[in-house]
């Protein structure tokens, strides 16, 4: 069955966010599995009590702990603490897309579960990464779409290799326009394309000519309906064309 997991409002989810203080050690004593204004939809699935809201901070606590929390952390290892913890956020969220599409659920994560968490990872405050008004933003919400999006469901299991190769620069590329991630198929097929350009700025200026190249061709292809060989052809083109383009003006 899947999980309804608890929700704070934004006007809950503001008040709280303006009472934390301090760094990641003084937000982890803060922390707490349940707020005395949390909700949860009404229907539709089993309802995520505290002992499930206590396994997944557990688990991140975990695994931040190995990227360096709480203390300082090289912004390498906060992205490789990225990927580790996009994997087992979708692991242990068996959610729909509607539920991860409620702010709520990723605000309550964010300011009343794991604070310490997000404040390491983003030490600067931005209410973005707190308060799920962006959820291609937002500290948890980001992870989980990034997973959603870059898994390749197997016989074996769940397998995440796309979304490991992929940079900081290029996952911005792709998951921040959403007209390309709301496409499924068509953002993976850039992830596997994009592995093979250069690394470096020739690589991301490659990125930012093909996009807008893409999203033009999407006014006369309805890439939703291709097969991933015929979307691999079409992607790989226009990556060809504009990497012609960023060479030739370079």
């Amino acid at each position: 069955m899947t999980e309804l997991w608890p929700r704070l409002g934004l006007a809950p989810a503001t008040v709280a966010y303006r009472k934390l203080e301090g760094g990641p050690a003084q937000m982890a004593r803060a922390a707490r599995t349940k707020h005395s204004q949390m909700t949860y939809a009404a229907t539709g699935g089993r309802r995520m009590g505290e002992t499930g809201v206590r396994e997944l901070t557990d688990s991140l606590r975990t695994i931040a702990e190995d990227f360096g929390y709480p203390h300082d952390a090289e912004a390498a290892d906060l992205v490789r603490f990225d990927r580790v913890a996009a994997e087992a956020i979708h692991r242990s969220m068996n959610i729909t897309a509607v539920e991860a599409s409620t702010r709520g659920v990723w605000s309550f994560l964010a300011i009343v579960a794991m604070p310490d968490i997000t404040q390491w990872r983003f030490p600067n405050r931005n209410i973005e990464r707190w308060i799920a008004t962006d959820l291609t933003r937002h500290m948890f919400s980001r992870l989980w779409w990034q997973a959603t999006t870059f898994v390749v469901v197997t016989d074996a299991g769940n397998d995440y290799s796309l979304l490991r190769s992929l940079s900081e620069s290029d996952l911005n590329q792709i998951t921040e326009r959403r007209s390309i991630a709301g496409i499924t198929p068509l953002a993976r097929s850039i992830a596997r394309v994009s592995i093979g350009l250069d690394s470096g700025d020739s690589r991301r200026a490659v990125f930012r000519e093909a996009v807008p190249r893409l999203r033009r061709l999407m006014a006369f292809v309805d890439f939703a309906t291709l097969s991933d060989d015929q979307l691999d052809d079409r992607v790989r083109a226009v990556f060809g064309a504009a990497s012609s383009s960023v060479h030739r003006h370079g």
